[in-house]
């Protein structure tokens, strides 16, 4: 199922024992769990975060997961990263892992952490640590928080879930992932769900299993690429249509699609396997080194 544009809801413990068959018979197509909340302590899981799971996947709901966070230092958030990745041990979520930057309850504010450089440090502190282990990180905060809490350096980086509680969402960024658009408050359609009650709702604006499973991230084993070509010119060759081919090559590195720099003579060396290999890889294709006719089409095609 493509998720863009697609309805889900978020839930938590605090939505009890949910009955998760009446939000898919509702419309909404994913569902994003609350795994726990603040440092890596088994107290502080999700009490219901393994039987959401089970539920999600039962249903065949694509489902991702989010952590509350209470960090008021690097350190705390660090352990909260490393919460985050013993819960998620052998489970494959298809939707993103997402950092809860908020203060509902005042305890950042009462603790003295309510300031700009100290929370955009916890969240890239959070956020880059589940993605050097592999995992797809979000940033879930309040449209008002952007820029003022959290600096750019931070929003523009990763992919955000933005709660504005509107009939439409203000951020216009290209890494907007997804929209709460409702929760106790809802403008543009009930709040509550029949026989589960109050659910907070969102709208998925990029296609999240996709993007994750060509991805190779949560746990998913990246897909092997297909080679574009077989046969064709490769390294150690020598000859006029090695020449030709580098001239394309040579076009597509001054228009900036190449980094590789590429000698004008006729032998395929390691510059020439590099550039090549850009190429591929700019296509989706596997990396092999090998430019036969397909990837010569396609490199004609690109310098047009």
């Amino acid at each position: 199922m493509n998720l863009k544009d697609k309805k889900g809801v978020d839930i938590s413990s605090l939505n009890e024992n949910v009955d998760m068959s009446l939000i898919k018979k509702a419309g909404y197509d994913f569902v994003m769990i609350r795994c726990g909340f603040g440092d890596n302590i088994e107290s502080q899981d999700d009490s219901q975060f393994e039987a959401n799971v089970k539920k999600a996947e039962k249903l065949k709901m694509p489902w991702g997961v989010y952590l509350y966070s209470y960090a008021t230092s690097r350190a705390e958030a660090k352990s909260e990263a490393e919460h985050v990745k013993r819960l998620l041990k052998g489970k494959r979520p298809t939707l993103p892992v997402a950092f809860d930057m908020e203060d509902a309850d005042g305890y950042k504010l009462k603790h003295g952490a309510m300031k700009k450089s100290l929370i955009t440090d916890i969240c890239e502190t959070f956020l880059s640590r589940i993605k050097k282990v592999g995992y797809y990180p979000m940033l879930y905060t309040s449209l008002s928080w952007i820029g003022n809490y959290i600096s750019t350096d931070v929003t523009d980086k990763y992919d955000l879930w933005v709660a504005q509680w509107s009939s439409s969402c203000d951020y216009k960024g290209k890494n907007l992932g997804m929209w709460q658009y409702g929760g106790e408050v809802n403008y543009l359609e009930s709040n509550s769900i029949g026989g589960v009650g109050t659910i907070d709702k969102d709208k998925c604006i990029k296609n999240y299993p996709e993007i994750i499973k060509k991805g190779g991230y949560n746990n998913w084993k990246k897909p092997e690429l297909k080679a574009l070509d077989t046969t064709g010119f490769k390294k150690g060759d020598k000859s006029n249509g090695v020449l030709a081919l580098k001239q394309l090559l040579i076009l597509l590195k001054n228009k900036g699609t190449i980094a590789a720099k590429v000698k004008n003579d006729c032998g395929f060396g390691k510059g020439t396997e590099k550039a090549v290999n850009q190429v591929l890889k700019k296509l989706g294709y596997k990396q092999n080194g090998i430019a036969g006719e397909k990837l010569i089409k396609r490199i004609t095609t690109m310098i047009d």
